[in-house]
């Protein structure tokens, strides 16, 4: 089968594509024909050895893919050949076949394209687990999210409309992203380039803040986010596209009784997985009536993986970037 391979720590050119030899599937596992498989900001630091975890070289990048059952390993039941799936994986999904654990599989639902179901799982998990499970977001709460036109900052806007946020504020560093922003279920969105964040959001909350702010960029986004959070509001850390970390003075907590909060998904599947079915549960419930929906910002073929990789690292991207053989 072709894969696109990191052999040595690399910028997105540095990948290249070879043949391997296709994954048999080991016991709780099923290999999966990849049709589509989605681009996250982790694979760029991934390939760069840039991220919290280094795999040993060589490897494939691809957290995310969709497409059909090709074969089951022992002890797998409820999944078998042909049948449509989605599966998160700790890489491996810039391949034409990906083995994935039998926990980490999802069936898609008929009106879920491929696209779609790849674009789905990490963005959506994350979100949730932010909004829901770590900073519990109550109905009628005003919510700010940075980066708001991205895949993770879209699935946060909409899941936080679906489950009943009072104000969504998205920012975006472009006004470029701010129609898309609005169209999936913020109130107001801004150009953070352009415009004081803080001041808007002091603004429309008459002078109390976000009760929720949802932050993936860190550094000075971060930081000025202390600005204009709610009494007992919540600053969700998510990730840091900037770059670069945020540095928190411990006695402005204090002061202004807020709370500080670490969103980091994948250890959930170490420490309570149970957490994450429960997750999958209240998605697809979601999906199914309509709430939420992944947007495929672009597409590219698989042997423009680097192009798409620049492009992801531009800033410039709205929604997932899907790849495809």
């Amino acid at each position: 089968m072709k894969a696109i391979v990191a052999r040595q720590w690399c910028e997105p050119r540095g990948l290249v594509m070879e043949e391997m030899d296709r994954p048999e599937p080991k016991d709780d596992q099923v290999v999966i024909k990849v049709r589509s498989a989605a681009l996250n900001f982790p694979d760029i630091l991934l390939i760069a050895g840039k991220y919290q975890v280094k795999p040993p070289l060589p490897f494939s990048p691809g957290l995310e893919v969709a497409g059909t059952i090709d074969s089951v390993g022992p002890g797998v039941t409820g999944f078998a050949p042909g049948q449509r799936v989605l599966a998160q994986l700790s890489m491996g999904g810039f391949a034409e076949f990906a083995a994935a654990p039998v926990e980490s599989v999802q069936a898609i639902p008929d009106a879920m394209t491929d696209d779609e179901a790849a674009a789905f799982p990490l963005v959506y998990q994350t979100s949730y687990f932010a909004l829901v499970v770590r900073g519990a977001m109550q109905k009628g709460e005003t919510v700010l999210v940075h980066s708001a036109a991205g895949g993770v900052g879209l699935a946060a806007v909409q899941i936080a409309r679906a489950l009943g946020a009072g104000k969504i504020i998205g920012t975006a560093g472009s006004d470029q992203k701010l129609d898309v922003i609005r169209q999936n279920g913020a109130d107001l969105a801004l150009n953070y380039q352009a415009e004081d964040f803080v001041e808007i959001v002091k603004r429309e909350t008459n002078g109390r803040g976000a009760d929720l702010i949802y932050d993936p960029v860190g550094g000075e986004v971060g930081q000025r986010s202390t600005k204009c959070i709610a009494f007992e509001g919540r600053l969700l850390i998510v990730g840091f596209t900037s770059g670069a970390f945020s540095n928190f003075v411990s006695n402005h907590i204090l002061i202004k009784n807020y709370s500080i909060v670490g969103v980091h998904w994948g250890l959930y599947r170490q420490h309570n997985p149970a957490k994450i079915a429960e997750a999958w549960r209240a998605l697809w419930d979601l999906h199914n009536a309509g709430r939420i929906k992944p947007l495929v910002g672009r597409r590219y073929p698989m042997e423009k993986v680097a192009d798409a990789m620049e492009w992801l690292a531009s800033r410039e991207a709205t929604g997932k970037i899907i790849l495809h053989w």
